[in-house]
């Protein structure tokens, strides 16, 4: 860990420690004995949590405290000896439970999206050659806890490739946002 600066003991030496109490039911089923199926539903209180000052930026500030509801659904292993795939949707409702200056109660924890799924792919054309291709979207949320400023959802892309040279040794390449790459050579 990096020692405190100066500076960072300004920022944060008001600053009490959070606590955090998690609540979560889950369930899995392994549907084949390649192939799971999990699901849970979950509530994370935080207390004495922090945020940038809306006002400026490099100041932490207080925001009391925090409740998220929500649950997921996921999926992982192989649908046929050559194709995986593992993905997922979550459902989060993140909002402020106690005000502060920076934000009333009720309002919308920053960055944190309602809705999130993701499908990765992974197919195997020959025993040493491999391609994978990513999609995760995730609907828009708010810059900051004061939820003045909207940041867009999106959806992004991605591929892989992926080559055995001998039993150890693997070469890879990744293209991450290929979507958001293509729409704006339009």
């Amino acid at each position: 860990m990096a020692p405190l600066r100066l500076q960072d003991a300004a920022q944060h030496g008001n600053v009490e420690p959070e606590h955090f109490y998690n609540y979560e039911v889950g369930a899995k089923w392994d549907a084949r004995p390649n192939l799971s199926l999990t699901t849970a539903v979950y509530r994370l209180d935080r207390e004495n949590t922090r945020s940038t000052d809306p006002n400026n930026p490099t100041r932490i500030v207080q925001t009391g405290s925090q409740r998220t509801n929500g649950y997921e659904l996921g999926v992982n292993g192989q649908l046929t000896p050559l194709w995986m795939i593992a993905g997922g949707y979550s459902y989060q409702d993140a909002f402020v439970t106690s005000a502060t200056t920076a934000a009333p109660v009720g309002s919308h924890v920053a960055q944190v999206p309602h809705h999130t799924i993701s499908l990765w792919n992974n197919y195997q054309f020959h025993p040493r050659v491999a391609a994978g291709l990513g999609i995760l979207h995730r609907t828009d949320m708010f810059a900051t806890i004061d939820n003045t400023i909207v940041l867009p959802g999106y959806t992004r892309v991605d591929l892989a490739g992926f080559v055995k040279l001998t039993e150890r040794l693997r070469v890879q390449m990744n293209v991450e946002s290929l979507r958001q790459d293509l729409l704006h050579q339009r």
